[in-house]
């Protein structure tokens, strides 16, 4: 079957979301290539490779550009985290781990965090995991807002970000507590914290241990009303591909 003709039953037969569409285009690419050597076509496997690659490469920037413009800020800290020289800030000892650029929160998830502030008239919010601070920043400029608590393991974080906090005008409203998440979570309940709006951005791992403790606090971390958003819970498709867990 020509391409020309594959990518029209692509089209047609492809269900209605990119996963979808991806499913189908690596389906068929899994066929071409258990296929025989006699029936094998080079040509097929590499036009829809092509397309699964676009499929995916287009998707976050197509979301990006349609969506509402991120606070100017961001612009500047975005460029820093992934310019930053975090292998020689780990090797320095500034940081226990070593940190990734691609850690950073994007300027879309940070418009997305802000609408959810927005929705839940959130005044208080808790953030576990702050790394560049893209998101701390962003919840902090929502008007609202009064108050953002993030909670980070690294404290070279704190004199990392500070200063753009500073410049965005929001560092009162910026409540930075180091150290490990867990013991700071029991702080915060023996100081009647009380939270609008949480948000989980730490280490995947630990997301259920964090739940359960908000959750389950007396008093409650959460408030009447209130609600979590957590980023990026079907990381690396662990829930679902068990081998992915070692990799």
């Amino acid at each position: 079957m020509s391409s020309r003709f594959m990518n029209v039953d692509l089209v047609t037969n492809s269900g209605d979301t990119p996963n979808d569409r991806l499913a189908v285009l690596l389906g068929h690419l899994c066929s071409e290539l258990d296929s025989g050597p006699d029936t094998f076509n080079i040509n097929h496997a590499r036009d829809l490779a092509h397309q699964a690659k676009n499929v995916i490469d287009g998707y976050d920037d197509y979301v990006v550009k349609h969506t509402s413009r991120h606070p100017p800020i961001l612009d500047e800290m975005l460029k820093n985290g992934f310019e930053h020289d975090w292998e020689k800030v780990f090797e320095e000892g500034k940081t226990k781990f070593r940190l990734l650029p691609d850690m950073t929160a994007g300027g879309y998830e940070a418009v997305v965090l802000q609408h959810l502030a927005r929705m839940s008239k959130a005044a208080t919010i808790l953030e576990i995991g702050m790394f560049t601070g893209t998101t701390t920043v962003s919840l902090a400029l929502v008007p609202r807002v009064e108050k953002v608590v993030a909670l980070e393991l690294e404290g070279y974080l704190e004199e990392h970000n500070r200063p753009y906090f500073d410049r965005a005008g929001v560092s009162d409203k910026i409540d930075v507590r180091i150290g490990d998440a867990l013991q700071s979570l029991d702080q915060l309940v023996r100081e009647n914290a009380c939270f609008d709006m949480v948000f989980l951005d730490a280490d995947k791992p630990s997301y259920a241990k964090y739940f359960e403790k908000i959750i389950n606090s007396s008093p409650s971390l959460l408030a009447k009303g209130g609600c979590i958003v957590a980023d990026n819970v079907a990381w690396r498709g662990q829930l679902w591909l068990p081998t992915a867990r070692t990799q």
